[in-house]
């Protein structure tokens, strides 16, 4: 890091160089093409099929985009279908219509065929029988709950399928069926199912614009449709370790809070769980590195990896964050004046990209052990309970010993043997006066 800058740019400095983003084109009222917000632009295609009143807008309470931004900014050259159509738009389902626009896009890579996610509780038959029925569908994601059928003979076999389910799991009385014989049905493809019951049923729960929206169920739902999808349509695929590692290029070696911002998605978050620092979004987090962040770490802060998980849409690191303090340290130690002290934590990040961008950072460590090493902490403080149902005695108080370790935490990170286990287990509370 020697030569890096230690001070943030001034204002006269150059704005903030944005990603290209092409812009989405509407081909008809029911019909929008969204060619791949990747750096790459290129990827498969993806159809969209939502209800014409779905709540589609952004959010202004979310972070997370529509479902036909996130799914191009995630390498896919999208188009979002509004049911039921027109029919100068090709009928009620335009099912060939959008597979001709993702023929004629530049940025979709048709061979491998498309993949169509329903956001429709209740999928009607018109678009059952036209996916079943098209040899370009090579996948099928449902949000509704409920799995594609048919009874149509011609259809040869049903797509590969993943359906998500809202809602709990309520048994259901055995009823006889008066419908068609089943055995006649066409075979099907991988059924996979995952139920979510803290997202409400029949809702628009996956949508960020909705007032069921729930946020954890469609995070999870999102990494599972990308985990399903991409072995069928074969990709996008990204090389996520090395955008991890040009984006700390950029924020930690060289210090440019432009580089680093290029690294990610139009609206990011970075979020520092411990000290509720970061930023929510392109405007703050441009500010949060500029005036908190990349400018504040003094000039041999460094990270050592430890382990490295690479998943469908994330990057999950163990790493050591070393530093000495001689300097303020907003992010990690707010408020708290340099003391010169050496200090060595160990850390974890859960960085989440969309495509081959970040779309956000969970970074979480050890403040006790910073503190610690800082020697801001005492060894005992009061504790203001009963113990074993009595109080202390008259003129006495209770202290127990705080559960804290230093620098030792993160040498046991990196090597299990190197302190004993347990030790902080020996220490017990006492009784001492009360002045």
């Amino acid at each position: 890091m020697g030569g890096a800058p230690t001070t943030p740019p001034s204002a006269s400095s150059a704005p903030h160089r944005q990603p290209s983003y092409p812009a989405a084109q509407e081909i008809s009222s029911h019909l929008i093409l969204q060619p791949p917000l990747s750096r790459r632009g290129k990827g498969p295609g993806l159809i969209l099929v939502l209800d014409h009143y779905a709540l589609i807008a952004k959010s202004e309470k979310h972070l997370d985009p529509p479902p036909l931004q996130k799914w191009a900014e995630e390498g896919f050259c999208v188009v979002q279908v509004l049911v039921p159509g027109k029919v100068e738009d090709g009928g009620e389902f335009p099912l060939q219509r959008a597979l001709d626009v993702l023929k004629g896009c530049e940025g979709c890579e048709f061979g491998n065929g498309v993949g169509v996610i329903s956001y429709i509780s209740r999928l009607p038959y018109y678009v059952e029988e036209a996916v079943c029925l098209t040899p370009d569908i090579k996948a099928l994601v449902s949000y509704g709950g409920r799995k594609v059928t048919t009874l149509n003979e011609s259809v040869a076999s049903i797509p590969p399928q993943l359906v998500h389910i809202a809602g709990p799991d309520v048994p259901r009385r055995e009823s006889i069926s008066i419908a068609p014989d089943l055995a006649r049905a066409p075979p099907s493809g991988i059924v996979k199912s995952y139920r979510y019951e803290d997202a409400k049923k029949d809702s628009g729960w996956i949508l960020p614009s909705d007032e069921d929206y729930h946020k954890r169920s469609a995070g999870i739902a999102h990494t599972r449709s990308l985990m399903f999808l991409k072995p069928l349509l074969n990709g996008p695929f990204f090389d996520l370790e090395a955008v991890w590692d040009e984006h700390c290029k950029f924020e930690f070696a060289e210090r440019d809070v432009e580089k680093t911002m290029a690294t990610m998605v139009d609206q990011p978050y970075v979020n520092h769980i411990p000290t509720l620092t970061g930023g929510i979004g392109k405007d703050r987090l441009t500010s949060f590195y500029t005036h908190h962040f990349v400018f504040s770490n003094p000039p041999d802060t460094a990270l050592s990896l430890v382990s490295r998980t690479v998943g469908i849409d994330r990057v999950i690191d163990e790493f050591v964050f070393s530093l000495t303090h001689t300097k303020m340290v907003p992010w990690l130690l707010p408020g708290i004046p340099p003391t010169g002290k050496k200090l060595e934590i160990p850390f974890t990040s859960v960085v989440a990209l969309r495509g081959d961008r970040l779309c956000h950072e969970h970074i979480s460590w050890d403040q006790a052990t910073a503190l610690q090493q800082l020697g801001v902490l005492p060894e005992y403080v009061k504790f203001p309970y009963q113990i074993e149902g009595a109080d202390p005695p008259q003129g006495k108080r209770f202290e127990i010993p705080l559960p804290v370790a230093g620098a030792e935490t993160s040498r046991k990170l990196v090597d299990e043997g190197s302190e004993v286990s347990n030790k902080l287990m020996d220490k017990v509370w006492r009784v001492v006066d009360d002045i």
